[in-house]
Parts: C-alpha cells; sequence; structure tokens
C-alpha cells in the first residue's frame, strides 16, 4: 500500500535557507570584488605640494618658520604656489599672513578693516611678507600677536 509522503518542515526551510545564503555570499563577493580599482588612481603617487609641519604651536614649511599664536586656525597656502599661510584669530576676522617673496599690496589687503604689511629679510636673504588685517575695534588688542609672529620668523 502506498503511504502518503511526509515532509518534514524543518529539513525543507533548511534546504531553501542554504540556497538564499549561497546567493547572498556570490552576490557579497562580486560587490566586494566590484570596489577594488583596477590600477592605482595616478593622484596616489605624488602629494601635490611640499610638505608643512604643524606642531607645538609652530608651523614649518619648507621656506620658513614661524610661531602660532595661542588659539589660532591654520591655513596653508596653495600647493603650485610658494610658501604662504594664514592665521586666522579666534574672532574669525583678524588675520596674519605669511608669502614668500613680495606680493602686491592691493591683492592681499582686506576691504573694510585696517591692513599693515611688512616684508622681513631673513637670514638668508629670504624675503617673508607679512600681512596683518584686522578690523579697527579689535586691531590694538590683536596688534601684539601679530609682532609675535613677524619676530618669531626663521628660515631653514
Amino acid at each position: 500500500m502506498n503511504q502518503p509522503k511526509t515532509f518534514n518542515a524543518k529539513t525543507q526551510r533548511h534546504k531553501g535557507a542554504k540556497g538564499y545564503f549561497s546567493y547572498a555570499v556570490v552576490l557579497c563577493c562580486l560587490l566586494f570584488v566590484g570596489c577594488i580599482p583596477a590600477h592605482v588612481p595616478d593622484n596616489l603617487d605624488d602629494t601635490p605640494g611640499p610638505p608643512v609641519l604643524v606642531d607645538n604651536q609652530v608651523y614649518q614649511g619648507v621656506v620658513f618658520s614661524a610661531r602660532i599664536p595661542e588659539g589660532w586656525r591654520v591655513i596653508t597656502g596653495e600647493a603650485q604656489a610658494a610658501q604662504s599661510v594664514i592665521f586666522v584669530a579666534p574672532d574669525g576676522k583678524t588675520l596674519i599672513r605669511l608669502m614668500t617673496g613680495k606680493v602686491d599690496e592691493s591683492a592681499v589687503t582686506v576691504a573694510d578693516q585696517r591692513n599693515e604689511i611688512d616684508p622681513v629679510t631673513l637670514a638668508d636673504a629670504i624675503i617673508v611678507t607679512t600681512v596683518f588685517s584686522s578690523p579697527y575695534s579689535t586691531w590694538a588688542s590683536y596688534l601684539p600677536a601679530f609682532e609675535q609672529v613677524r619676530d618669531s620668523l626663521s628660515s631653514h
């Protein structure tokens, strides 16, 4: 006599789950393989500009170094340009800019602020132009920080 076939639901569920699991593993592997670049991108082979070091409140570039005022932010210059750096005061408006070489005064003055431009000749005859720009209301309070930065300039 033919007996009816019985199925174990747990066994059937695991067989189906194994199929879905293996599809999921294959799909994940394909996604990971697709994320690997075919070659190393060109921009990872070289760094576009000279290195700078900001450590212990001192900015050090290839040409010159200077002391960073306490609490000021540092913005490095463009990689393809001559060495330059901007120190930004906590007020976000006062700037101390240091640039290698002589610069055009009209290019570095900030409108509606008081500006002082002072070229400094370092020991090895390198000229670093220092620019101090501050609102008239805070000029006197930030001027000592500018003088300290200017006096701390040194060449390598």
